[in-house]
Order: structure tokens, then sequence, then C-alpha cells
């Protein structure tokens, strides 16, 4: 790994670990605090038996645990997932109402893509054995608390799918675009 990569990948951890970030409004434009702000759920989201989490994209959500896997979205595109506390359930709804957002975290998640197979000699002969590709995610976790739905954990929003030098988390306006008519958070 290169030195520019080394120190973006630092810079992006060490801003995940802060314990709140801001978000920025829109390319270019400020950045805001939503820590404290209202996340209204208008609409009941299920979470399928087995999985904690439920992901929105454009305004429509999927029943899919695993669906950055199975391509039932486009990672290439900002989305949203809320999540639970636990898996062990029969299936989950989380009905409409009010959370507020206790705390926004950076996060950053790799993705690591296997290579295909390769005759042995042709790699050792490039350099390098047994590396995949990998991207990221670079996104928020915004925590909740609701005093009648306290299983709720978070809700985390994720940019596009990319590699550090075409990284970026969600603008508020893309985070908003992904809930559409299912969520708002209101400052």
């Amino acid at each position: 790994m290169n030195a520019p990569v080394i120190v973006v990948l630092a810079s992006l951890l060490l801003a995940a670990c802060q314990p709140s970030a801001t978000v920025r409004v829109s390319s270019g434009g400020g950045f805001q605090s939503l820590q404290g702000a209202a996340l209204v759920l208008k609409e009941p989201l299920r979470v399928a038996p087995g999985n904690a989490r439920v992901f929105i994209q454009n305004g429509q959500a999927t029943n899919s645990g695993n669906s950055l896997l199975r391509g039932s979205f486009d990672q290439y595109q900002p989305h949203c997932a809320f999540e639970i506390e636990r898996v062990d359930h029969g299936g989950f709804t989380i009905h409409p109402g009010t959370f507020r957002i206790t705390r926004v975290q950076g996060a950053l998640t790799q993705v690591v893509m296997i290579s295909p197979l390769q005759v042995a000699g042709l790699q050792l002969a490039r350099g390098y054995y047994g590396r995949g590709a990998s991207a990221y995610h670079e996104g928020y976790h915004f925590w909740l608390a609701s005093e009648r739905q306290s299983e709720v954990m978070r809700m985390t929003c994720y940019g596009v799918f990319a590699e550090p030098p075409n990284l970026y988390p969600p603008t508020l306006q893309e985070i908003r675009q992904a809930l559409g008519a299912i969520a708002e958070i209101r400052p």
C-alpha cells in the first residue's frame, strides 16, 4: 500500500472515532450537526427473520438480509439501513414514530473482493500472491433513542462503494434521497 492511501485511510479511521460528526448538507455546501435532531419514521419497516437490519435506497425498503451481497440494490448509490439490537427473532417490525439522534459517528467499512483464480507463477511474477481487490463504504452511524422502541439501535447511511481517492460519505441531501418518503430527518 502506498503512502497517500495509508494517510487517507488513517485519517478516515481517526474521523470515525470522533464522538460526534457533522454531515455535509449538499455537495459543496456547509456542514450541519445532527446530534439531537429527530428522525421521523413514517412507514413500518419489516426486518426479516434472523437479520438485524433493513436497507433503504431511493425510498424503497428491501427485506433481503444480505442486500449488498445479493445485489438487491445499487451499492454504487447512497443507501441507509435501520438496525436493531438482535437477530434472534422470527421477524421484527420497526413501527412509525420519532427517534432522537443521540450521536452521529463516522463509519468506514472495507469490502474485500477475492480476485479470480490465477496460475501461481503469474501471481508471483506480478509481485503479489493471494491479494483481493478492496473498496470501501464511508458514511455515518446515527445512534437512535426512543422510549417506545428501545430495540431500534441506529440508522447507518453510506455513500458510494469506491476506492479511497473516490470515497466520500453521503451528504444530508443524498441521505434524504435514499430515505425518500419512508423517513425524514428534522434538525
